[in-house]
């Protein structure tokens, strides 16, 4: 069982499936399907999720590698997750999206999960680092231009050169627009666009790489060595540790930051709750990527939040962490933790409990 599970033609025949899965994900964001292809579609990405549940099983069965407690824990939660977002794909009737988000957000999990652990190899003899972060960088802002030119992207379509100039504005983080953000693009599209600043503003091979670092257990030297050149690191050993704090920081900022720009929200302007929290991930991820876009058509001057002060210094202290850069702002929060290690647990017990 296990040679079967590890085959070339079954690794072969299931990147087909995956790669598929991608082309099908990109078509039914993007555009409108008639009532034929909505059904073939739901099947399809039924049979995916399907296949995946059960090679998952299969392969915590009979690989008798040592996973991670961490990547054991994901995938049973993620099993989890799928089972019951088939659940809800075939227990929720509409007559107007029968493909439900629900389904959708299980396969980029799945696929997420797999492509992590697809085995890719650098070699520094065919690219230097150097030139596989431009074509990684040049090739996402293409995919992002194309993307932003499906249909349901945007209300009115929109030509290449705006799509391109867009793309590259949200992946270099320069917020400069030839469209109006708001109104030209649907929640699809700006959504792309806050995915395409998100990737811009951390640099796309840090995802890959520390994916597929968690999901395998490890790299290869080499690829240690280029994320190393890329990272700054001083030593190779501590590249993967660089990475996982940035990640980390980079998360937990701009989850807090939409947190405080959700409380400082004028509920009558946004009245939808998850306008509300769509509004300040997308703000906070904008400004802490110092990138600039922003929902509203006329930005912070827009009437009903120019006034809101205690929403702009949210943005402006979001604005600060992201700009300082990553050392400065682990400087900082060791800082914090000090604080509170040896002043706050001080006072509540009275006295002194902090250790250096």
């Amino acid at each position: 069982m296990k040679e079967f599970i590890y085959s070339k033609r079954v690794i072969s025949i299931l990147i087909t499936l995956h790669i598929t899965a991608i082309l099908l994900l990109i078509i039914d964001y993007g555009f409108s399907l008639p009532l034929w292809a909505t059904y073939a579609t739901i099947g399809f990405y039924t049979f995916i999720l399907v296949n995946g549940i059960l090679f998952t099983i299969i392969k915590q069965k009979y690989d008798k590698k040592k996973s991670e407690f961490k990547v054991k824990v994901f995938d049973w939660l993620s099993i989890g997750f799928i089972m019951y977002c088939i659940i809800r794909q075939f227990s929720i009737q509409t007559t107007q999206n029968i493909i439900t988000d629900w389904i959708r957000w299980a396969l980029i999990l799945k696929l997420i999960r797999e492509f992590a652990t697809s085995h890719f190899n650098y070699k520094r003899s065919v690219l230097n680092p150097a030139q596989l972060f431009i074509i990684s960088f040049m090739g996402l802002v293409l995919g992002g231009s194309f993307l932003l030119m499906l249909p349901k992207a945007t209300h009115q379509g929109i030509s290449f050169i705006d799509a391109l100039f867009t793309s590259t504005s949200a992946v270099c983080v320069t917020g400069l627009i030839v469209v109006d953000t708001s109104s030209y693009f649907t929640s699809f599209g700006q959504t792309i666009i806050m995915l395409l600043i998100q990737a811009g503003g951390l640099g796309i091979l840090t995802f890959a790489s520390y994916f597929s670092y968690f999901f395998k257990g490890g790299a290869t030297y080499e690829n240690q060595i280029a994320l190393s050149d890329i990272s700054s690191s001083n030593k190779i050993g501590e590249v993967f540790t660089t990475l996982k704090r940035i990640l980390i920081i980079t998360f937990l900022v701009e989850a807090i930051g939409a947190f405080f720009i959700y409380i400082n929200i004028n509920e009558q302007l946004i009245p939808s709750f998850f306008d509300r929290v769509y509004f300040s991930v997308f703000h906070s991820i904008s400004a802490f990527c110092n990138a600039g876009f922003s929902t509203l058509p006329n930005g912070m001057m827009q009437d009903g939040f120019v006034f809101n002060y205690s929403l702009q210094f949210t943005i402006i202290a979001i604005f600060i962490f992201g700009g300082l850069g990553f050392p400065i702002v682990i400087n900082v929060l060791r800082f914090i933790k000090h604080f509170i290690r040896r002043y706050a647990l001080r006072f509540i017990s009275g006295k002194d409990n902090y250790k250096p």
